[in-house]
C-alpha cells in the first residue's frame, strides 16, 4: 500500500513537473512571437496556434470586446466562417458574462449536464464541444477580451489548467497592449512621412518658383543691358539724322527719308526706354 501511494505520489509530481516546464515553454514562445512579430494580427494568431498545438485543443480563440463592449473575434482555431456568422451580434451567454463581470475564469467540463437548452443558443462554441475554459484577457486590471479554449472531450480541463492558462492570459494582455502601442506608434509614422512628403514636395514648388524668379531677374537685367546699349546707338543716330533733317531745305527730296529716319528712331527710343523702366509700360 505504501509503495502504491508514493507510486502515486511520484507520477503526481513528474505530472507538474511536465505542466510546469510546458507553461514556461509557452511563456517563452509568446515572448518570442512579440519581438519576432509586432503587427497584432500576426501575434494574435502565433499565440493561437501555439496553444493548440501545445494543449491540443479542438478549438482557441481570442475575441476582444470593442467599444460598444460587443465581442469579436480577433484570431481562431477550430471555427469556420459559417459558425462566426451566427455568433456575430447575439447576446453575450452568462458564462461569458459571468467571466468578464467576475473576471476569473470558468470551466465547463460537462456541457450537456451543465449548460441549458437556452445557455446552448448563445454558447461561443461549436455543438460537437464537450468541455471549455473562458479566460478573461486583462490590461492593467480591466477586461479588454476573452480567450476562450475547447476540446471535443469531456473534462479536458483539470483544476491546475486556471493557473497555467491564468498566466498566458496576462501574456496575452500584454502581447495585445504592446502590439496597440507599436500600431499606434506605427500609424504616427506613416502620417508624419506623410507630412513629411507633403512639406518636401512643398519646399520643392517652392525652389522651382524661386528659380523660375531668378532666371526672369537674370533675363531682365540682360535685357536692361542690351537696351541700355541700344539707347546710346540710337541716340547718336537719331542726333545725327535730326541735325541732318535741319539742315535740309523742305525742297530737299532726301528731307524726306531723313524725317522717316528720326521717326523710327524716336519710336524705337521709347520702346527702349520700356525696356529699361525709363518710362511706365501701357
Amino acid at each position: 500500500m505504501l509503495g502504491s501511494d508514493l507510486l502515486r505520489q511520484i507520477e503526481e509530481l513528474e505530472k507538474r513537473y511536465k505542466e510546469s516546464r510546458q507553461k514556461l515553454r509557452v511563456l517563452f514562445e509568446i515572448t518570442r512571437l512579440l519581438s519576432s512579430y509586432l503587427h497584432l494580427k500576426e501575434v494574435l494568431n502565433g499565440i493561437i496556434a501555439l496553444l493548440t498545438k501545445e494543449y491540443k485543443f479542438d478549438l482557441c480563440a481570442i475575441m476582444l470586446l470593442d467599444t460598444n463592449n460587443c465581442i469579436k473575434v480577433k484570431s481562431c482555431v477550430g471555427l469556420n466562417q459559417d459558425f462566426l456568422k451566427t455568433i456575430k451580434g447575439k447576446p453575450l451567454d452568462p458564462h461569458t458574462k459571468k467571466c468578464l463581470e467576475t473576471k476569473r475564469i470558468v470551466i465547463i467540463n460537462d456541457i450537456e449536464n451543465k449548460v441549458s437548452k437556452e445557455e446552448l443558443k448563445n454558447l461561443l462554441v461549436p455543438k460537437d464541444i464537450k468541455s471549455f475554459a473562458l479566460t478573461p484577457i486583462m490590461v492593467e486590471k480591466k477586461v479588454i477580451g476573452i480567450l476562450i479554449t475547447a476540446s471535443k472531450k469531456k473534462n479536458y480541463f483539470h483544476i491546475r489548467y486556471s493557473d497555467a492558462i491564468y498566466i498566458i492570459a496576462n501574456e496575452i494582455g500584454i502581447a495585445i497592449k504592446m502590439s496597440q502601442l507599436y500600431e499606434e506608434i506605427y500609424n504616427s509614422q506613416k502620417e508624419l512621412e506623410k507630412k513629411v512628403k507633403e512639406r518636401t514636395r512643398q519646399l520643392e514648388e517652392t525652389h522651382k518658383r524661386l528659380l523660375e524668379a531668378e532666371r526672369h531677374a537674370a533675363m531682365g537685367k540682360m535685357a536692361n543691358r542690351v537696351a541700355h546699349e541700344l539707347r546710346n546707338s540710337l541716340t547718336i543716330i537719331g542726333g545725327f539724322a535730326r541735325r541732318l533733317s535741319k539742315k535740309l531745305s523742305e525742297n530737299d527730296l532726301n528731307k524726306e527719308y531723313v524725317d522717316i529716319i528720326v521717326e523710327e528712331v524716336e519710336k524705337l527710343e521709347k520702346k527702349v526706354a520700356k525696356i529699361i523702366r525709363l518710362e511706365p509700360e501701357e
